[in-house]
């Protein structure tokens, strides 16, 4: 099991009213590949104090990070904010209390992968987060307690006067997690084991105005004008046959396979002249009305297919 280390909660320079922690073992994934968020429980424990001295954290904001030490540089998501004021759950009393907040970070996908990432780097059994927080500590003077003095609206029940002090330290929360843990608990229910993101060096900066026609591609497709994208990705393979001088009679495959030693039997001459022919066929379709496919019948997927094979081309070429 994960060691887990409570940071206090100091308020000016007095002693800690309390401490916060986290117990790795318990950080959960939800959300799926749509909605992604790390479910981080943070628990408050609050030192014991005089009942006519009360103090409660009534407020936070938390990010995570990946260092000890936080740094605005280090934060994988977008920070949040909660507000604890509503029945001062994070209060002290006589005795010790305590209680738990569950905060939500909200990932992207590319954020998922990133940490996914950072975890492997690690090369350690345990993996270890951070939770940078800010939060803001207030005393509390209560009115119409059972057994006093009630004022005039008495009938609202009890209230109390909220009086924040003006500095309060707290340091990055460590998050020990077990990689089995977080393989069993936290990826599937981030949609790890449905999704993955793999990255396109792209547009390839040895072809001019490739930026331009990707975009261009690319804007038809977030428009749903799903012919115009298949269309324009027919732009971008004809950029790179004249970058690489082909010919109908020499074709982009024979030229990198000439230049790459590969011999005629080589599956990858095959392999590459056989998805540029194939890509480059459709993606002429909605140019041609006379041709075996109906321009209008494409859908989002197929425009992203031809979109994204037409990128992994590029990036394929360019590293030639």
């Amino acid at each position: 099991m994960a060691h887990i280390n409570p940071q206090g909660i100091r308020v000016g320079m007095g002693p800690d009213i309390g401490s916060v922690s986290v117990n790795g073992g318990a950080v959960l994934g939800e959300g799926g590949p749509v909605r992604p968020r790390i479910v981080v429980p943070l628990k408050f424990e609050m030192n014991p104090q005089p009942d006519d001295a009360m103090i409660a954290v009534i407020s936070l904001t938390a990010s995570l990070g990946v260092q000890p030490h936080a740094s605005p540089a280090q934060v994988l998501c977008q920070p949040i904010t909660r507000q604890l004021i509503s029945r001062f759950p994070a209060h002290s009393q006589s005795h010790p209390t305590s209680h738990q907040e569950d905060l939500r970070f909200f990932l992207t996908q590319a954020e998922v992968e990133d940490v996914e990432a950072l975890r492997h780097v690690s090369n350690a059994a345990v993996f270890t987060l951070y939770v940078y927080l800010d939060v803001v500590v207030a005393a509390l003077k209560n009115h119409n307690q059972t057994g006093t003095e009630q004022t005039g609206n008495a009938r609202f029940g009890m209230f109390a006067e909220v009086l924040p002090y003006w500095t309060t330290q707290v340091q990055p929360v460590p998050i020990n997690i077990e990689n089995s843990s977080w393989v069993n608990n936290v990826l599937p229910g981030l949609g790890y084991d449905r999704l993955r993101l793999m990255e396109l060096k792209f547009p390839p900066p040895s072809l001019e105005n490739a930026a331009k026609q990707f975009d261009k591609a690319k804007r038809a497709l977030d428009e749903r004008r799903y012919g115009d994208c298949i269309g324009d990705s027919r732009g971008l393979l004809n950029m790179w046959e004249k970058q690489f001088k082909a010919t109908k009679n020499r074709h982009v495959a024979q030229i990198i396979a000439d230049e790459r030693g590969w011999p005629e039997d080589d599956v990858r001459r095959q392999l590459v002249d056989t998805i540029w022919k194939r890509v480059g066929d459709i993606a002429d379709a909605p140019h041609h009305p006379e041709g075996d496919v109906d321009a209008e019948l494409f859908e989002r997927r197929d425009a992203r297919l031809i979109l994204l094979l037409t990128a992994a081309l590029s990036e394929y070429l360019d590293q030639q």
